[in-house]
C-alpha cells in the first residue's frame, strides 16, 4: 500500500486507523469552531440563557452551520470526504422548519445536524449552570 491520505483511496483501501484519527481531528476542531461561532450570536455576555431568555431561532442555527463549514482553517485542514461525514441542516428533516421559530431542543432526530446537537449542548450547560448558581 502507497502513502496516500487514508481518505484518498478506494473505500476498500481506507486504512481505518488513519480514518478514525481524522475524523476525531475533524470533531474535535468542529466543536472548537462552533463554540467560537456560536459564542457570537448567542452571548452578548455569558450566561444568557434563563429561564427568561429567549432561545435562538432556527435561523440563527443556519446561519451558524453555514459560518462553520465555509470556516477556511476547517476546509483545508479537512478533507472533503471527512467533511462530508458530518450531517448539516440542509441535510436534515430540520431544514423545513420555520426559520424564525424558536429551536426546539427536544429534537431526537436520528442524523441531527451537528450544530444543533452542539449548541444545544452549549445552551443546556448554560442554563443549568445558571440553575445551580440561582
Amino acid at each position: 500500500m502507497t502513502n496516500n491520505s487514508a481518505l484518498d483511496m478506494d473505500v476498500h483501501d481506507i486504512n481505518p486507523v488513519n480514518l478514525e484519527r481524522a475524523l476525531r481531528s475533524a470533531s474535535l476542531d468542529l466543536q472548537q469552531i462552533i463554540a467560537t461561532v456560536a459564542g457570537r450570536y448567542l452571548a452578548n455576555g455569558r450566561r444568557r440563557y434563563s429561564s427568561s431568555a429567549q432561545l435562538p431561532t432556527w435561523r440563527t442555527l443556519l446561519t451558524i452551520d453555514e459560518q462553520v463549514f465555509e470556516n477556511r482553517g476547517f476546509l483545508a485542514k479537512h478533507d472533503e470526504t471527512v467533511r462530508s461525514t458530518f450531517v448539516r441542516f440542509g441535510e436534515s428533516r430540520l431544514s423545513g422548519m420555520d426559520l424564525d421559530e424558536p429551536a426546539d431542543w427536544r429534537r431526537d432526530d436520528d442524523n441531527l445536524p451537528a450544530v444543533y446537537l452542539l449548541v444545544r449542548a452549549l445552551v443546556q450547560a448554560d442554563a443549568t449552570d445558571v440553575a445551580t448558581r440561582d
